[in-house]
């Protein structure tokens, strides 16, 4: 993405004096504001009616709980309301007294949004404490199905929120309520939308000169093999595709296995450069809870990236079975679209809690030439995870699964778009037992991934 176009774009928009913070309530501004030269002419067109309502002032002023610290010009917010009785195990009662406003407002656990912080007006009453706020948030993780058991309800009761019953949820009027408050919230996601759409269009030339200077530079360094690779493509596209996104329902070929069922292999994510080194599964550490809270807190608060990988791979190391760590690196997956920064953290959430859907979706599958590559057996891995920019994050490793540890120096894995043109390519070198690469991609989109050495290649057709 390029700042500096971004920057110049966007000059004139206002923003909040100051950045919105985690378990700040902000009020929202009705007149919405939206990137380059997008300005609907008919907004009935796109907004809900109580959408419209609110923006034409009909309505009393609404705010939100800030839940992320702002990435790029976007911030995840919880939906707070001022209709207040239709409290129930989802929608939790915040009194006056707590957030320091002149109202009750219902806290929508179950409803956080992206929205663009310069449609934040102004930050209003106290900042909620760092307890409400976990609670808040672990109550919605509960009910999207992100953590296994929800909050006790003394506990909840002793911090001042107050809940409904458990089945008040299925009560018409709260489904109702439910459904106006998720129309209501496209003065949200309409105006992150638009802003996507501006950012693709004004990074679209810069791209397309980049890959159109890195194809040349690969076709000069590997046209033989390169040739061997394009007439390959001529005929696998029309082969049947793999689609990454019914994996999660459980739909795969059962050529696709989980990582745990392949023998001899190094379940690791891998860490900053896109070739994997050896690893090893050190014995058990135990728990230290001062070190926990402490890097729980660097990872947070700390606004290096460099710093912010070491503390969610450092998690995974320390804080087994700990459900403030299993939180945090929740927090994080939902919170960072910096591929490298959520690829760790997932690492590091499958070590300490392997069953959390938080953590996304990874198969493997040995390769199908005679199951081996020159001699050397190796398997394909992919995982994918949805992103909070509305992207795929999609991890590709190539592991050696045979008697070798290493995978043969000089095989390649490379990705390709559908019309054969290459992305990326990793090429492994002695004493690798993982090569990898990270990209993000839209669902629906096509790519190829083939794995080479020498003379002989296989091909595998996805889609997003």
């Amino acid at each position: 993405m390029s700042r500096e176009c971004e920057k110049s774009k966007s000059a004139n928009m206002r923003k909040p004096l100051t950045l919105p913070q985690p378990g700040e309530i902000w009020e929202l501004s009705p007149q919405i504001r939206y990137y380059g030269d997008f300005q609907p002419n008919n907004q009935h067109k796109l907004y809900s009616n109580e959408a419209q309502s609110f923006l034409q002032t009909k309505t009393p002023s609404r705010y939100v709980m800030i839940v992320t610290e702002p990435d790029a010009e976007i911030v995840s917010v919880m939906v707070l309301s001022g209709e207040t009785n239709f409290i129930s195990d989802v929608d939790l009662l915040i009194p006056a007294d707590i957030s320091g406003l002149t109202q009750d407002l219902l806290a929508e656990t179950w409803h956080v949004q992206p929205m663009l912080i310069n449609n934040l007006l102004q930050s209003v009453g106290k900042r909620l404490s760092r307890d409400i706020y976990d609670i808040l948030l672990t109550i919605g993780d509960y009910f999207h199905g992100l953590v296994n058991q929800p909050p006790e309800t003394n506990t909840i009761e002793k911090l001042g929120l107050n809940l409904g019953i458990n089945q008040a949820l299925k009560a018409p009027k709260i489904s109702l309520f439910h459904e106006r408050e998720e129309a209501w919230s496209d003065v949200l996601t309409i105006p992150v939308a638009a802003y996507h759409t501006y950012i693709k269009s004004v990074n679209f030339a810069s791209q397309i000169l980049n890959e159109q200077l890195q194809l040349e530079q690969e076709l000069a360094e590997f046209e033989f093999s390169h040739n061997i690779f394009t007439d390959l493509l001529s005929t696998s596209w029309n082969h049947t595709y793999t689609i990454l996104s019914r994996w999660t329902q459980s739909i795969f070929d059962a050529e696709w296995q989980a990582v745990s069922t392949l023998p001899n292999l190094v379940n690791t994510y891998g860490g900053a450069q896109p070739i994997a080194t050896r690893s090893f599964t050190s014995p058990n550490v135990p728990s230290k809870p001062d070190e926990i809270a402490a890097t729980i807190q660097e990872l947070s608060s700390t606004t290096d990236e460099l710093q912010r990988q070491y503390a969610a791979k450092r998690l995974g190391e320390i804080a087994v079975g700990n459900s403030e760590a299993i939180q945090a690196l929740v927090n994080l997956l939902r919170s960072t679209s910096d591929d490298e920064l959520l690829w760790i953290a997932v690492e590091s959430l499958r070590k300490i809690d392997p069953e959390n859907p938080a953590a996304g979706v990874k198969r493997m599958k040995l390769i199908d030439l005679g199951m081996e590559i020159a001699g050397e057996a190796v398997a394909l891995a992919v995982g994918f995870l949805q992103k909070i920019d509305g992207d795929v994050s999609v991890l590709l490793q190539v592991y050696s699964t045979g008697n070798n540890d290493y995978l043969p120096p000089d095989l390649k894995l490379r990705l390709q778009d559908n019309s054969g043109n290459i992305w990326r390519e990793v090429i492994a070198r002695r004493a690798d037992i993982c090569i990898q690469l990270k990209f993000s991609g839209e669902i629906g989109e096509k790519f190829s991934v083939q794995i080479g050495l020498g003379n002989t290649n296989f091909s595998e057709n996805f889609v997003i």
